[in-house]
């Protein structure tokens, strides 16, 4: 199996040579977390990350990585920001191509409502919005695709939320670049199961609906790998939470008629009663036959292994889209409905 996933198997399929850019994710990762904040509010206790689809997913993974911050509130909003005054709170606007219309209008409902706001995007109207309101903007990498800039998103945004918030998280964003460059030489085209864990993921992967559990603290992990599986891959994936799964996801199991692939996303800071009856579902699901996986990132601290985990998912994705014999890189569908 591990032959679908061959550097001369990419040569062939991925015309933009894709992998290229998911080898300087490491980079990009430290490139964001460099990023120059001139300035922020004081006595801020509030983010909020506003964007959609792929340029909040980078605020999905921080959410979950501060779930264990009960003094802390940090939320992602896509589309609306909820009702109220906002002059305790930082809002991060965040657009890949700095076109998108409604992370525009959320960041001047932001000004109105006297929030503390920073733009990270590509340019654009965000860009040119931003420096009409005196808005710091930090301008993002060129990559091939937005999607793949995630690290940049990632690490730029917790910049900007541990200036804004005084999270002190420098050394936990060293581990977490140590674990990407540990996890960027097992991935490499070059390097083959079971130590390329995205190939040997990949390779149940192939032929199955993959259907991925989160808990809250991996659940923007569980959405990136949906949303790449669909992107990079071009096939369908689920994604439910946990534990709401467990009150109406696990009967749909019984259907016998699903090829359903159970992929689990573990990490050690889920809650004790979701990692309970994870492991029971787990349990229930090898029992009657579906070869469940589960996935688990590396490093000694939480912020490394959530972005071991991703980095590794989105390789999953690649390595599915080659093993199809697809072109990671074109989304037609998706360029189609923009230009209606």
């Amino acid at each position: 199996m591990s032959d679908l996933f061959s550097a001369q198997n990419a040569s062939r399929v991925d015309s933009r040579r894709v992998y290229e850019v998911y080898e300087k994710w490491p980079s990009l990762a430290r490139e964001g977390f460099g990023v120059k904040v001139e300035r922020t509010g004081k006595g801020l206790r509030k983010a909020y990350v506003l964007g959609m689809g792929g340029s909040a997913s980078g605020g999905d993974i921080i959410v979950g990585w501060m779930a264990k911050r009960p003094d802390l509130e940090m939320a992602v909003f896509k589309g609306q920001l909820p009702v109220g005054d906002m002059s305790d709170a930082l809002a991060i606007a965040c657009s890949a191509s700095g076109q998108t219309e409604e992370t525009i209008e959320m960041l001047h409902s932001a000004v109105e409502r006297h929030a503390t706001v920073v733009s990270i995007g590509g340019g654009g109207r965000l860009k040119d919005v931003s420096e009409s309101l005196g808005i710091p903007f930090i301008t993002a990498p060129k990559v091939i695709a937005p999607r793949y800039m995630l690290p940049f998103f990632v690490f730029s945004t917790l910049a900007v939320v541990n200036k804004g918030l005084g999270l002190g998280c420098e050394e936990e964003a060293e581990d977490a670049f140590s674990a990407m460059d540990a996890e960027e030489t097992d991935l490499r085209l070059t390097s083959d199961a079971p130590r390329n864990g995205a190939k040997s993921i990949a390779s149940s992967v192939l032929g199955k609906t993959p259907a991925i559990y989160a808990a809250r603290i991996t659940r923007g992990v569980g959405i990136r790998f949906k949303n790449v599986l669909n992107e990079n891959a071009k096939i369908h994936a689920h994604f439910d939470g946990i534990p709401d799964a467990f009150h109406n996801e696990i009967e749909a199991w019984e259907d016998p008629r699903t090829d359903f692939l159970p992929i689990f996303l573990r990490h050690p800071g889920e809650a004790d009663r979701d990692r309970a009856r994870a492991d029971k579902m787990f349990s229930i699901l090898s029992g009657a036959g579906k070869v469940p996986l589960q996935v688990n990132g590396r490093g000694a601290t939480s912020l490394a292994r959530l972005m071991s985990m991703v980095y590794r998912l989105d390789m999953t994705s690649y390595y599915v889209a080659i093993g199809l014999g697809r072109d990671p890189f074109p989304v037609r569908n998706i360029d189609t409905l923009k230009k209606l």
